[in-house]
């Protein structure tokens, strides 16, 4: 039973800073859909990276923080996603 709540404010902790991450890029994804860009090949392996914690994290049963996590992954992705259409756009 410790054990379980020793993990559970981790769980905690590592969500609420995974999740303010994925909310500080809200207003970088907003220029990016309105044609700006970032570099697709940062936005690309983080999107991975972050994926990859996700199941790592599903794996330690850390739900809260898988769900933070893909959460930020989804962001990075649709970074990524429209960085390409965009640059595939330009002249």
């Amino acid at each position: 039973m410790a054990l379980y709540i020793c993990s559970m404010w981790q769980d905690i902790v590592v969500a609420l800073v995974g999740l303010s991450f994925g909310f500080m890029l809200l207003p970088q994804l907003r220029d990016v859909i309105h044609g700006k860009s970032v570099n697709v090949y940062t936005a690309g392996l983080t999107t991975v990276g972050l994926y990859i914690l996700a199941i790592t994290f599903f794996t330690m049963d850390m739900w809260i923080t898988v769900i933070a996590e893909i959460f930020s992954g989804t962001v990075w992705f649709l970074l990524f996603l429209f960085s390409v259409i965009n640059k595939r756009k330009a002249p």
